[in-house]
């Protein structure tokens, strides 16, 4: 990506992190922020929905970069509990920018939802081996009998993670990150065996 263009897409989301109403950003306004002219944003985007929907792109790849980055594999708690932290930064982060994203007219942008469907279904794929390699090391260690496991324990196990991080981030709990990562690693178990 030219250094422009990322400066672009970078004064953008700054004002989805703000909560800025996208609808009332003028791409003039845009332009001004990156230090360049209006026509330079015509020569990386062709409309703000444009703008938008690459930006959209933009951050899905910097979340991915950010679940999938190696960790160390030698033990299954502390690689579990690395990885669910890494969930709870990205659903932290991507709550506030995805709602500002969606309060956008979707129906003016309809290639959004469909656009980078392939990359949302590749960062779960990669997520699900990712997952598979940490499982793996907990039936090394024995901490877990994957002949004695429920078949719905994929399912059980993510929704156990999601739901539980949902209550964490809407700060109902009252627990730290090292709370919340114990308490769906002790639940996880306890699903597992």
């Amino acid at each position: 990506m030219s250094q422009t263009k990322d400066r672009i897409i970078r004064v953008l989301v700054e004002h989805i992190k703000q909560g800025n109403n996208l609808n009332e950003l003028s791409l003039s306004k845009i332009a001004q922020e990156a230090e360049i002219g209006k026509s330079t944003v015509y020569e990386h985007f062709k409309s703000k929905e444009d703008m938008i929907s690459s930006t959209y792109a933009y951050l899905l790849n910097q979340y991915k970069t950010i679940l999938l980055e190696p960790i160390e594999m030698k033990d299954f708690k502390a690689s579990f509990k690395a990885q669910i932290l890494r969930i709870l930064f990205v659903m932290r982060d991507a709550k506030n920018i995805m709602d500002a994203i969606m309060d956008i007219q979707l129906d003016g942008i309809p290639s959004l939802k469909q656009e980078h469907q392939a990359l949302m279904e590749n960062i779960q794929t990669e997520m699900n081996a990712r997952f598979i390699e940490i499982m793996k090391l907990g039936v090394h260690s024995k901490e877990f009998n994957p002949s004695s496991m429920n078949p719905y324990a994929k399912y059980i196990i993510q929704s156990l993670i999601s739901g539980l991080l949902l209550s964490y981030l809407k700060e109902d709990m009252g627990l730290t990150e090292d709370g919340i990562t114990d308490l769906i690693y002790n639940q996880v178990l306890k699903a597992l065996n």
